[in-house]
């Protein structure tokens, strides 16, 4: 029976990480997974610092191997021996890079990646019954990295330059890389624990030095105070996850005492703060990746200013303050949706690229069943969303007054679908969820699929209405969120 507690997969298999500052969380009440995480964000400022400034004329070899050891090092500190996934992760994709036929790299390695995320994320459902910040963060994030190059590699080795996307001939790459500036790129501090995505091009540029050009003055921009501003809204959404979010959890919902509008206020209120972990994290990882010089995606028609977006992962501004399901979706998580663009969107025939989008990203979240029943209906209320707008926005455009009471109605509806379709998402499972639903008798559901099949049919679009409104150009535009 030892033999086999040994040798079985359990909480260890996921968290391993270090218990040194235990005592400290003990004394301010979080969980110590929680404080190594906050420590290693916390040691990125200095690191990215150095990197940026004492690091620059250092030799290629030099700031490749600078961000791979520190990456490593938080892996290790965080999550202990169960890094080993994480490598064995990566080293099994690098090998396929280098011994598949090029014509079928790119499925090879998503299918090995994907299948080993799917055996953790499987294995995590079985043995962790409490959230924790575990291993499957880092491969989530790593999965996204090597199946994007092995993309890249594909598009570069393969395909003929006029078969190509102006993004794909951007980020094709025409031989597989070194091993360490793979591993550097796959483990960089600035990414490995939050992410976002980046592209191998991009990252290569950056640790070339050619990330960033002169601007019209003949100086390189400095994201210093870009970092701080990023940096500031993270300690702000901070704060609401300490202070606020732990006093309206999702489980207050479950209460039959309030009347309906205080109900649904409160619905939408206790979603707003589920979003406050992420908006802290992404903000913050994108300081660090400001400090440490990269992030630079332009400049600016208007002042040419230099803009620092390339790392952006989210805009909280416009997430709620949308005033549709995909203005919502166009400001959330953009480096992810990046991903579901070059590997799914892009690769898939045209009447399924939606589905493919949302059946990918239910896969690479996990196997609990909220996450399906989030990303199904995340697919139905984006073809309500189109049906909608079309047979109704053209008729409130005829003056401002209408054109203003479209928008209220199209913004309080939107922040209903987002706490509605997110539900599952947070409490993972199917009993709740369904219950939830219940309770509300399925309205949303019932609405958007009103909405997405008979609604076009009662009160019908104009047929110029794919120019007027834009629809001919919503995949486009969806393709182009990261570009």
């Amino acid at each position: 029976s030892i033999l086999i507690k040994v040798i079985m997969p359990g909480v260890y298999t996921f968290n391993a990480g270090s218990v040194v500052l235990q005592p400290f969380a003990d004394v301010i009440g979080l969980s110590v997974d929680k404080l190594n995480f906050v420590g290693c964000m916390a040691l990125s400022i200095p690191f990215a610092l150095i990197y940026s400034r004492g690091l620059g004329k250092a030799s290629e070899r030099t700031r490749q191997i600078y961000p791979l050891i520190i990456g490593l090092g938080y892996c290790w500190f965080c999550f202990g021996s169960a890094t080993k996934h994480v490598l064995f992760n990566c080293l099994g994709s690098y090998a396929l890079m280098y011994i598949a036929p090029a014509k079928h790299i790119h499925w090879l390695v998503f299918i090995f990646s994907m299948f080993y995320l799917t055996w953790v994320h499987f294995y995590r459902w079985m043995y962790i019954d409490v959230y924790t910040i575990d291993i499957t963060g880092p491969i989530m994030i790593t999965v996204q990295k090597m199946t994007t190059l092995a993309f890249s590699i594909h598009d570069g080795v393969v395909k003929k330059e006029e078969e190509l996307t102006p993004l794909q001939k951007r980020e094709a790459i025409k031989r597989v890389p070194g091993l360490i500036p793979y591993l550097s790129y796959i483990f960089h501090f600035q990414s490995i624990l939050t992410g976002p995505l980046s592209f191998y091009t991009d990252y290569i540029h950056f640790i070339n030095g050619t990330h960033v050009p002169t601007d019209a003055k003949g100086k390189i921009p400095d994201a210093t105070s870009e970092a701080i501003t990023k940096m500031v809204k993270a300690c702000f959404f901070m704060l609401g996850v300490a202070f606020v979010e732990p006093h309206f959890p999702p489980t207050i919902l479950d209460r039959t005492d309030l009347n309906p509008v205080v109900w649904i206020v409160l619905f939408w209120f206790c979603f707003v703060l589920q979003r406050f972990p992420y908006y802290f994290a992404w903000y913050f990882a994108d300081g660090i990746y400001n400090l440490s010089g990269y992030g630079f995606s332009g400049f600016d028609e208007k002042t040419g200013e230099a803009k620092w977006e390339l790392a952006t992962n989210v805009f909280a501004w416009k997430v709620e303050t949308a005033q549709s399901f995909k203005e919502t979706l166009d400001a959330w998580n953009v480096g992810t949706m990046g991903w579901f663009r070059r590997v799914a969107f892009d690769r898939a025939p045209k009447k399924y690229r939606t589905i493919s989008v949302y059946l990918l990203s239910a896969w690479w979240h996990g196997i609990f069943m909220g996450y399906y029943l989030t990303f199904a209906g995340g697919a139905i209320f984006t073809l309500a969303g189109k049906g909608f707008r079309r047979s109704f926005r053209w008729r409130f455009l005829s003056s401002p007054s209408l054109k203003f009471f479209y928008d209220i109605v199209t913004f309080i509806g939107t922040k209903l679908v987002l706490a509605y379709v997110a539900y599952p998402f947070v409490t993972l499972h199917w009993g709740p969820s369904i219950a939830m639903y219940k309770r509300v008798y399925f309205a949303g559901h019932i609405l958007a699929l009103f909405c997405a099949a008979a609604l076009p049919v009662i009160l019908p679009p104009p047929k110029e209405d794919k120019k007027q409104n834009g629809e001919a150009k919503d995949e486009n535009q969806n393709a182009k969120k990261i570009e």
